[in-house]
């Protein structure tokens, strides 16, 4: 399931925000409506798939209300010649849950019976003290895949919080919502120590996976929602029936195995004796689905989420699809609304800053010719006023930037509104007395621009910045590198996008190498002595045809500090290979490393990073940054 806009003109890239982007000057994007995709499975008693539905033995319910289907298709295997050709399978491994051997056992031999070139499978495992691991990210190569399971091991702690365990999942299908198109997620395993206040954290989980669109397949099931009379009754059912949030509550008579896949249009496995073989049907379900358009009858705020319904018209059969969506919030909130053309005449203005703050925008390609700037900004909040009602305290700021070319046009707008809301007067205090960081993601085409940010708290508190942006152009021919940004926290991350062509995503993405993840700064003065990161991309088009075990082309990196003021240098290290963080089959390099700022004193300098090779001209990109005492 997921959103599609219906445009007039050719879209740069699959983003659900693009609408609201500026593209070149010949392409002209404007979104019309939304329509809403439901991926749906429609199986008999023996699990076979029905082939022979129609749009007429549908029926979709969005939040209670029936909806006309708009359009219909059998997405199978050489059905559609213009049918995305990867799917993707992530197997889970919970293992601090007992029966582990067996059930890696028959994960082996699912792989070694249903790896293919267009399936990639990742795997990953949950200890409970150091969280996530990522085994293997997303790979075809079933020997890769058999390796990383066989790694699996028990963890040595016992049972764990539910609340961890659900985060943890979270966190999965967070990086998952960047894949673009169907997943499936097979979870061996359940967690342990559930208790009935896990309600709410369980349907926060599966509101996290149906708007990633990935569905769970779950693999046994450990401990219950409810007292033990249930068990009996919840072991023998699978997922996908309906019924696990009814009015957001969760349904106490499912195990958490079950619910999870209830809860998302997946199966739950939770009595077979040959799961290698009741694997196969994540595998099938992959292959062939109904894929049923609709756009909703109440058009809806974005950022809001809405419950779905499918059904078939045949008894004899079973239907499993998402059982809820969530609407994308736009680059550009404020678009079309009062404050947005405020701010906007407002950064034009000579209105003086009464809020201070800092910004960062660090670009990088993801696709040719079409770059998305990663917007970071450090506000200082100290001026806005929060208000009092009803023992909370609440408040907002909105925020609104163009890119303008050289001739005052608007290339690109971004806007947004940040709603704040505070238990107590103790945490309203901790956010006026610290800087508030704050991110954004939009797309710009190759050239040179000014970037206006306004931001406002009422009619007093006015902030706004002013920042050249400067990309080059480039064909996904040649070699290329992104923008610099600059960072103070650099953290593990179970990313699983990593390892994907750009082209596969869609949605905001993280800066992630080595399964690290950078959060930009959007302020670059360091103190002297303080712990910094730079993180760029390099671009090598022939990585991208390499197979795993195929030798790299070389590609070079050199780092330099100058100094602003004289431009003399003040580190330099040579010429370094990238050959570690290069990826066969995919054309992103991801770099990230420690600034060179220790033992620099005091002053302004100038970042330089250059990408070469042994042919061709060598790329530069620069960043400036300040080492305070």
């Amino acid at each position: 399931m997921k959103l599609r806009s219906r445009c007039l003109a050719l879209l740069l890239a699959a983003n659900p925000a693009l609408h609201a982007q500026t593209a070149p000057a010949d392409t002209v994007i404007r979104a019309e409506s939304r329509e809403v995709l439901v991926d749906a499975v429609a199986v008999d008693k023996k699990g076979k798939f029905a082939r022979d539905l129609a749009e007429r033995d549908f029926n979709i319910r969005e939040d209670g209300k029936e909806q006309k289907i708009t359009s219909f298709s059998l997405e199978s295997s050489g059905v559609l010649a213009a049918r995305p050709n990867k799917h993707y399978i992530v197997m889970f491994f919970d293992s601090t849950t007992g029966g582990q051997l067996v059930v890696r056992q028959q994960a082996s031999q699912f792989i070694s019976g249903f790896a293919s070139p267009d399936r990639y499978m990742a795997v990953l495992s949950y200890d409970g003290l150091q969280g996530t691991k990522i085994a293997r990210n997303f790979t075809t190569d079933p020997a890769q895949l058999t390796k990383a399971v066989d790694s699996v091991q028990p963890a040595a702690v016992g049972a764990v919080g539910i609340h961890d365990f659900l985060e943890a999942l979270r966190s999965v299908a967070k990086s998952l919502a960047e894949i673009r198109g169907r997943k499936a997620f097979v979870l061996f395993g359940a967690g342990s120590g559930v208790s009935a206040d896990a309600a709410q954290d369980l349907t926060d989980t599966m509101l996290a996976f149906n708007k990633a669109n990935v569905a769970i397949y779950s693999v046994g099931g450990i401990g219950l929602l409810a007292g033990p009379s249930t068990a009996n009754a919840a072991a023998s059912r699978g997922g996908g029936r309906g019924g696990t949030i009814v009015n957001g509550a969760v349904n106490s008579a499912l195990t958490l195995a079950s619910a999870l896949a209830d809860g998302t249009g997946g199966q739950a496995f939770l009595t077979s004796n040959n799961l290698a073989e009741a694997l196969g049907t994540v595998a099938q379900e992959q292959d062939q689905y109904y894929l049923l358009g609709y756009t909703p009858t109440i058009e809806s705020p974005e950022g809001t989420c809405h419950e779905l319904r499918v059904k078939v018209d045949r008894g004899d059969l079973e239907v499993r699809a998402r059982k809820g969506y969530c609407t994308e919030k736009p680059a550009d909130a404020l678009s079309g609304k009062p404050m947005g053309s405020e701010l906007e005449t407002r950064a034009q203005s000579g209105a003086s800053s009464t809020i201070k703050a800092a910004m960062q925008l660090p670009w990088f390609f993801v696709s040719p010719n079409v770059a998305r700037v990663n917007l970071a900004m450090e506000i200082n909040p100290s001026v806005m006023k929060l208000q009092k009602d009803k023992g909370k305290i609440h408040g907002e700021f909105d925020l609104a930037g163009t890119a303008l070319l050289a001739d005052g046009s608007i290339a690109a707008r971004i806007s947004d509104t940040v709603k704040l809301n505070f238990a107590t007067q103790q945490q309203a205090d901790a956010f006026l007395a610290a800087p508030y960081h704050y991110e954004n993601q939009f797309n710009l085409a190759p050239g040179s621009y000014t970037f206006r940010m306004a931001f406002s708290e009422g009619a007093e508190a006015f902030g706004k910045l002013e920042s050249p942006i400067a990309i080059d152009p480039w064909d996904g021919q040649s070699l290329s590198a992104s923008g610099i940004a600059l960072s103070r926290d650099a953290h593990p991350s179970a990313d699983l996008t990593s390892g994907l062509d750009p082209s596969f995503l869609e949605g905001q993405r993280a800066l992630v190498s080595k399964d690290t993840e950078v959060i930009p700064a959007g302020d670059t003065q360091f103190r002297n002595g303080e712990p910094g990161f730079y993180y760029f991309e390099a671009y090598e088009p022939l990585l991208a045809a390499l197979k795993p075990d195929s030798a790299l082309p070389l590609v070079g990196v050199r780092t330099r500090v100058l100094d602003r003021t004289s431009g003399r240098p003040s580190f330099d290290s040579g010429v370094k290979s990238a050959g570690s963080y290069e990826r066969p089959g995919n054309p992103v390099i991801p770099i990230l490393a420690p600034l060179p700022s220790s033992g620099l004193p005091p002053g302004k300098y100038k970042l330089e990073v250059t990408v070469m090779r042994q042919t061709g001209q060598p790329v530069v990109r620069t960043t400036d940054f300040e080492v305070s005492p």
